[in-house]
C-alpha cells in the first residue's frame, strides 16, 4: 500500500491557495492534467481550489467543466466512477416517515435534514465513518447524541432504509466510498493530492489508498492539530503520527502575535505527546488577548469588545463547544443591538426588513422612494394598510422603476388613506413579535450599516473550522467529560480563526474546555 507524504499546515499558511496551486504547477511540467486529481471534503473547498488552478497558465485551455471530476470531493469522484444513483435527498426521508413513523419521531425540515441534523442518517454515517457496525458503535459512543434513537430503533429503520435505497436507486455518501472501494478499478492516474486530509474517515481513507494505486505521486495536506472530527471517524492518533516528520508550511497568514502563541501553548501537549513541532510563524500584528467572565457582567473587556464591535469594521466570530453558550450569545447580541448571523445561515434580522423599520417614518411624511423599497415594505406590511387584493408585489410588476410617495400610492388604492398615521412600522404588520422589535430598534440606535455582510457570526468550534475573521471571542464552557487531547484540539482551532484580537469567556459549566 502506497504511503501519502503528508504536508502539514497549521492555520492560515496558505495551504490551498499556496501549496496545492504551487505542487499543481511542478506537476504539470511531468504529468497531463488530467492524470492529475485533487480531492477536498467539502464543494466550497473544491470550488476555490479548481478556480486558482484555472488561473494558472498552462490551464488556459482547460474549461471548467472538464475538471469537475479532477477537483472535486471525496464522494463525487467516487461517484464519477461507478453507477450514478440519485442521492437521498429530502423527499426520501417524507416518504420514508410515511413508510414508517420511526423516521419522523425527530421532526426535521429540508435545511436541517441536508446539515445531518437527524439523527438516524447521523448514526448511520458516524458508525461507516469509524469502520464500526451499528452494534459495536453504540458500545462506545454518546447515545444521549443520538435521541430520541436506540440501537433497537435504529437497527429496525436500517432495514427498511436499506430496502428503501434498493427499490428506488437512491444511495447515500457513505454508499458512494464504500462501492467505490469495493468495486471500481483503480484509476489511471499519476498524482493524487487530498486536501485536509485530517478530515478524511476510515472508509475514506481506504477509498484514497485504492484511488492512489496507480500513483507516482500521492499527497495529504493539512494539519493533525486541527483533526476534530474523530466522532466521525477521522483518526487523530493516525494523523500526528503520519505526520510526525511531515514537510512544514511555516508562514502563517492569518493569525498575529498574540494569537498564535496562545495556540501554540494550547497544542503544546500534543506536540511534546508525539514528538514534534512545529515552526508557524505569525503575521506583523500583535493582537491582543481579553478575559470575560461572561457576557452578562460589566468589564472593562466587555466594554472594549462591545466598542470593537460598534465601532470599527472588522469581523467577529463568538464560538464554542456547545450549549448553554449558543442561547447565551444570541441573548448578548439582542441585549446590545448587534446585527448577528449563524455561520452557514441567513441573519437573525435581514438588513431588508431594518431597512423597512428605518425608512418608512420618512415615507409617511412624504418623502419619495424607490420602487424596490416599496415592495420591501410590501413584504412586511399586512392588511392593515394595504389595501384589499394588493398584497402580492406582483400587482408592481407593471410600474415604471422610479421613486413613489405614500400619496400616490393611496391615491392609486394600493395603500388605505389611514396608513399615514403609523409612524412606526411594526404597527403596519399584522403580526409583530416584541422582542423582535426592539431588538430591530436597538440596531437603529446602534449607528446601522445598510450595506455589506453581517459583520458578527457564531458557531460551534466543529462548524467554523476553516473560517478566518479578525476577532474571535471563544466560550470555554464545556458541560461534559471529554477526551484531554481532543478539548486541545477543539481549543486550537478555536482561537486559530482570529487575525488580531481574541476573548476568552470563562467556563459556566462543571468543565472548562481545555482543563483535564
Amino acid at each position: 500500500m502506497k504511503q501519502p507524504k503528508f504536508i502539514s499546515g497549521p492555520p492560515g499558511t496558505g495551504k490551498t491557495s499556496m501549496f496545492i496551486t504551487r505542487k499543481y504547477t511542478e506537476l504539470l511540467d511531468k504529468y497531463s492534467y488530467d492524470k492529475i486529481i485533487i480531492l477536498s471534503h467539502t464543494n466550497v473547498a473544491a470550488d476555490e481550489i479548481r478556480d486558482e488552478i484555472l488561473k494558472l497558465p498552462q490551464m488556459k485551455d482547460v474549461t471548467k467543466k472538464s475538471m469537475k471530476h479532477k477537483i472535486c470531493t471525496i464522494h463525487s469522484y467516487c461517484r464519477s466512477k461507478l453507477s450514478k444513483k440519485e442521492v437521498i435527498s429530502y423527499q426520501d426521508h417524507v416518504n420514508l416517515s410515511v413508510i414508517n413513523t420511526l423516521f419522523k419521531r425527530q421532526s426535521v425540515n429540508e435545511g436541517e435534514f441536508n446539515n445531518d441534523k437527524h439523527k438516524f442518517y447521523r448514526y448511520l454515517a458516524d458508525a461507516k465513518g469509524k469502520g464500526k457496525t451499528l452494534t459495536d458503535h453504540w458500545k462506545t459512543c454518546d447515545k444521549l447524541s443520538y435521541k430520541p434513537y436506540d440501537i433497537n430503533t435504529i437497527t429496525e429503520m436500517k432495514k427498511i432504509y436499506d430496502q428503501y435505497k434498493k427499490d428506488h436507486q437512491v444511495c447515500d455518501y457513505a454508499d458512494m466510498i464504500e462501492e467505490f472501494t469495493d468495486k471500481a478499478v483503480e484509476p489511471d492516474i499519476k498524482a493524487l493530492i487530498v486536501d485536509e486530509a485530517q478530515d478524511s474517515n476510515v472508509p475514506q481513507r481506504k477509498a484514497l489508498d485504492k484511488m492512489a494505486t496507480n500513483t507516482e505521486e500521492y499527497y495529504f495536506v493539512g494539519d493533525a492539530d486541527q483533526t476534530i472530527f474523530e466522532f466521525a471517524g477521522s483518526d487523530s492518533d493516525y494523523y500526528h503520527r503520519l505526520s510526525k516528520d511531515a514537510e512544514q508550511l511555516e508562514q502563517g497568514h492569518r493569525c498575529g502575535r498574540t494569537i498564535n502563541n496562545l495556540c501554540k501553548s494550547i497544542i503544546k501537549p500534543i506536540w511534546d505527546y508525539y514528538g514534534y513541532d512545529r515552526i508557524w510563524k505569525p503575521t506583523d500584528v500583535e493582537g491582543n488577548h481579553y478575559y470575560l467572565s461572561s457576557l452578562k457582567n460589566n468589564c472593562t473587556a466587555l466594554e472594549k469588545l462591545l466598542n470593537k464591535i460598534h465601532n470599527s469594521t472588522e469581523t467577529f466570530l463568538f464560538t464554542y463547544r456547545g450549549n448553554p453558550s449558543d442561547i447565551e450569545m444570541r441573548k448578548f447580541f439582542k441585549q446590545h443591538g448587534i446585527e448577528f448571523a449563524h455561520v452557514g445561515n441567513s441573519p437573525y434580522v435581514s438588513k431588508k426588513e431594518i431597512k423597512c423599520h428605518k425608512y418608512w417614518p420618512d415615507f409617511v411624511k412624504g418623502k419619495p422612494m424607490d420602487l424596490k423599497q416599496i415592495k420591501d415594505f410590501w413584504n412586511y406590511m399586512g392588511s392593515k394598510v394595504i389595501m384589499h387584493g394588493r398584497g402580492d408585489t406582483k400587482c408592481f410588476d407593471e410600474w415604471i422603476n422610479k421613486p413613489y410617495t405614500i400619496d400616490h400610492l393611496i391615491d392609486q388604492k394600493y395603500l388605505k388613506a389611514d396608513s399615514v398615521q403609523y409612524n412606526d412600522f411594526a404597527l403596519t404588520r399584522t403580526q409583530t413579535d416584541p422582542d423582535r422589535i426592539l431588538y430591530i430598534r436597538k440596531v437603529l440606535n446602534k449607528d446601522f450599516v445598510e450595506s455589506g455582510d453581517v459583520r458578527v457570526k457564531y458557531a460551534n468550534i466543529h462548524t467554523v473550522k476553516g473560517l478566518t475573521f479578525d476577532n474571535v471571542v471563544v466560550d470555554l464552557t464545556r458541560t461534559r467529560q471529554e477526551e484531554y487531547f481532543t478539548q486541545l484540539r477543539l481549543k486550537y482551532v478555536a482561537y486559530s480563526r482570529g487575525r488580531v484580537d481574541c476573548w476568552t469567556i470563562a467556563s459556566r459549566g462543571p468543565y472548562t474546555l481545555g482543563i483535564k
